[in-house]
């Protein structure tokens, strides 16, 4: 893939919390059980998309993470510049960091249009399309792995979400 294994981890689990019920916060552990994902690395990446407040965090019992911004709001190029930058974003296909269209790499003609299509592809791309195409496509396969998931300390944090939306 064209972003590295940050941006797939954070798009995984803004996934994953796009398709939670509104208000309802996710702990860490519970996102990386149900997206397999390493709960440590995921903890980190998570960091990456609060600054920009695609995610929201809350520490204590019933705290969790939440998506910062409506689905339909988020991109998924959002994702993968929070977690990668401009710079890894716009990096040469052969690794040379003065690759420019005044300074090009051999590959520089080809790659370009191939690297701005893919970029518009991604900033073209919402959360809420994804989440639409994937309750199309895995309807029957894990709504009962996610209930199972999600009923493990639900109650708790129903009751402080609950508290929590009347937030701005």
């Amino acid at each position: 893939m064209y972003y590295g294994h940050a941006a797939e981890v954070a798009i995984r689990a803004a996934l994953y919390l796009a398709g939670q019920p509104r208000g309802e916060l996710s702990p860490v552990q519970e996102i990386a059980t149900a997206s397999g994902l390493p709960k440590a690395y995921l903890s980190k990446v998570i960091q990456r998309l609060v600054q920009p407040g695609l995610v929201r965090t809350f520490r204590g019992p019933g705290g969790g993470i939440e998506l910062g911004k409506s689905p339909e709001a988020i991109t998924l190029w959002s994702l993968v510049y929070a977690t990668t930058g401009r710079e890894d974003a716009d990096r040469c296909a052969l690794g040379i960091g003065s690759c420019s269209a005044k300074n090009p790499c051999p590959l520089h003609e080809k790659w370009a249009p191939l690297r701005d299509e893919f970029h518009r592809l991604l900033e073209g791309t919402t959360l809420a399309e994804l989440v639409r195409h994937t309750s199309q496509t895995q309807s029957d396969k894990q709504p009962t792995d996610r209930r199972a998931v999600r009923k493990r300390g639900k109650t708790v944090r129903q009751k402080i979400t609950s508290e929590r939306q009347g937030r701005p």
